[in-house]
């Protein structure tokens, strides 16, 4: 397989900054409607720090979607509501990537106990000094499409550029602590004409190896390895 590599670094962001937070309200809240569920889900992405929880766990939906969702708190302070099929990644000594969640005010029928559809919006890089959204600085970052995973501090995703026929696939990794970017084309593109939002499979990490459907990437080198038959 034919491949291009890149490898840069970007914008170096604040990690693990130590200043006192200022007041931050609620950005969302659960439905009315939301039935509460215990707080015990288990999600592969969530490192919470020392400080940090998550509560009032409810679920979440629309026609196209549906999960759990939780209020991410600090010393019991709301920071936002957040999916937990994504969950909430630990990047630094006190700094957290998140999907939020939100919850539309229109509700879907006038029925006496109205009813709300609620939706994840862009992935957030938070610190209690710094809010941004990871497509304001990670190249071709889809939030829809890009099938994110945190490990090791470092996100993967795939990388989603546009094309005359279709969008451009890319593998790519970015650590947050040292802002390095390594950057594959999988010379594969795809027209992602669908709403599934896991339609690209999430990557798969095992040891050495990082697996973009079937793919197989050298975490060291970033090259392709092999690639395994569907």
């Amino acid at each position: 397989m034919r491949a291009r590599l890149i490898r840069a670094p970007i914008l170096l962001l604040l990690i693990g900054c130590s200043d006192p937070e200022p007041q931050l309200p609620p950005s969302s809240a659960p439905a009315s409607t939301a039935q509460r569920i215990a707080d015990t889900v288990s999600h592969p992405q969530s490192t919470l720090l020392s400080g940090y929880a998550l509560t009032d766990t409810t679920e979440w939906g629309n026609p196209l979607e549906e999960g759990k969702r939780a209020i991410l708190r600090r010393n019991g302070a709301a920071i936002d509501t957040v999916d937990l099929e994504f969950g909430v990644a630990a990047v630094g000594r006190d700094s957290l990537v998140f999907l939020p969640v939100r919850t539309a005010t229109v509700p879907l029928s006038t029925d006496p106990v109205p009813s709300y559809e609620s939706y994840p919006t862009e992935h957030v890089f938070w610190t209690p000094m710094l809010r941004r959204e990871l497509r304001d600085f990670l190249p071709f970052f889809n939030a829809n499409s890009s099938s994110p995973r945190i490990a090791r501090e470092a996100i993967h995703y795939w990388g989603i550029a546009p094309s005359k026929s279709a969008k451009r696939l890319y593998a790519i990794r970015y650590d947050f602590r040292t802002a390095r970017l390594d950057s594959l084309f999988l010379n594969r593109e795809d027209a992602l004409a669908t709403d599934y939002r896991y339609h690209l499979g999430v990557p798969q990490i095992e040891g050495d190896k990082v697996s973009f459907d079937g793919v197989i990437l050298d975490s060291a080198t970033w090259r392709v390895i092999r690639q395994d038959l569907p």
